[in-house]
C-alpha cells in the first residue's frame, strides 16, 4: 500500500503532438483531481436463439483528461497559459536584462505536454496533453489557485522521475488586487476567472484514441466577484441593469526580481458585461455576487490578455 501523500505531477513540453517526452518538472498540486482515463467500452448485442441480450464486446473511444489545482507559481503557470492560448509573446522587461514579461494570446495551434502522474504503483504518462481551460481564483487568508482541465490523446505506463519542484514562491491572497473599469476596487471579497478554448479531441477510423484536435465553438471567459457592499461596488450592480460592459483585471504582484521588477501576473478581461447580479439578505455583512463574460475587444484584439513576469526567458 502506497501513500497517497507521495503522488507526484510531472510535466514537460513536447516537439510533436503526441509524442511522450520524459518530464523534467515536477508540479506540487492539492489531493483532488486528476487525469484519468475512460474507455467507452461496447457490448454487441444480437438475436441469436438465446435468452442473454450481449454476445461480445469491443473497445470503444478511449477518451484521457482530467484537472488537478495548484499554487499559482509564477514560472510553471506559464506554461499551463501557453498550452490554453497556443501563443507566447515574450520580452525583456523595460529596465531589466534577466526578467522577461510573457503577453499570452490566442492561436489555433496549442503546445502539448506529457504529464506524467505517478501515485504510488499507478504511474502513467499522458502524451499530447493540452490544456482546454483553467481557472483562477483568490480567496481571503488562500493562496492563489490555479486549475488546468487536461486533455491528451495517448496514455502508457512509465517509471517515475525523480522529482524536480520550482523554488519560485506562489501568489497569496495579500499580494493581489482587482481593478474594475480602470480603477482598483478595494471591496472585493473574492474572485474566479474562468477560461475556455474549445478545444475538442477528434477520433475516426482505425484507432481508439483521438486523430487530431479542434477548436469547436471558440474561446470563453467568465468571471464572478463577491464585492463588500457600498456606493463604490453598487456601480457595478447599476452597470448590471444597464448593460454597460467594463474591464475586469485581476493583479497579482509577488517578490522582487531584477534590479526593480517582481514576480507578477496580470490578467485583463478588457471588455465584460455582467449577467447577473444579486445582493443576498443575511446578517452579517452585505455583499454584491455578480458575474460576468468577456467578449471580443475590437480595441485591444483580444478576449483576455494575461501578461505573466518572471525569470523565464522562454517557455
Amino acid at each position: 500500500m502506497s501513500a497517497g501523500i507521495q503522488s507526484v505531477i510531472s510535466f514537460v513540453k513536447e516537439t510533436t503532438w503526441g509524442t511522450a517526452v520524459t518530464p523534467n518538472k515536477s508540479i506540487a498540486v492539492r489531493p483532488e483531481g486528476g487525469i484519468t482515463t475512460k474507455v467507452d467500452t461496447q457490448l454487441i448485442p444480437a438475436v441469436k436463439g438465446l435468452l442473454a441480450k450481449n454476445y461480445n464486446a469491443i473497445k470503444g473511444k478511449t477518451e484521457h483528461g482530467g484537472d488537478f489545482s495548484f499554487d499559482l507559481f509564477a514560472d510553471y503557470v506559464g506554461h499551463f497559459l501557453l498550452s490554453a492560448h497556443g501563443s507566447d509573446s515574450a520580452a525583456t522587461h523595460s529596465g531589466e536584462s534577466i526578467v522577461y514579461d510573457h503577453t499570452f494570446s490566442d492561436s489555433v495551434t496549442k503546445p502539448s505536454y506529457t504529464i506524467e502522474q505517478a501515485i504510488g504503483e499507478n504511474i502513467r504518462r499522458y502524451a499530447g496533453s493540452i490544456v482546454s481551460g483553467y481557472k483562477i481564483e483568490g480567496k481571503p487568508g488562500e493562496m492563489i489557485m490555479f486549475s488546468p482541465t487536461i486533455m491528451a490523446k495517448t496514455q502508457a505506463s512509465a517509471s517515475a522521475i525523480a522529482p524536480a519542484f520550482t523554488t519560485v514562491p506562489a501568489f497569496n491572497f495579500a499580494q493581489a488586487a482587482v481593478k474594475i473599469g480602470g480603477s482598483t476596487i478595494g471591496e472585493v471579497e473574492s474572485i474566479e476567472i474562468e477560461y475556455k478554448n474549445g478545444l475538442e479531441m477528434v477520433y475516426g477510423l482505425g484507432s481508439n484514441e483521438p486523430l487530431y484536435y479542434s477548436i469547436n465553438g471558440g474561446a470563453e471567459v467568465s468571471v464572478k466577484i463577491d464585492l463588500y457592499l457600498d456606493s463604490t461596488s453598487l456601480t457595478r450592480f447599476s452597470n448590471y441593469l444597464a448593460l454597460t460592459n467594463e474591464a475586469i483585471e485581476l493583479i497579482l504582484t509577488g517578490g522582487s526580481i531584477g534590479s526593480a521588477a517582481n514576480y507578477m501576473l496580470d490578467y485583463l478581461i478588457p471588455k465584460a458585461y455582467y449577467t447577473s447580479g444579486e445582493t443576498k439578505i443575511n446578517d452579517a455583512h452585505n455583499l454584491l455576487s455578480v458575474q460576468a463574460d468577456g467578449i471580443y475587444d475590437t480595441a485591444t484584439s483580444t478576449l483576455v490578455k494575461p501578461i505573466l513576469t518572471n525569470l523565464v526567458a522562454s517557455y
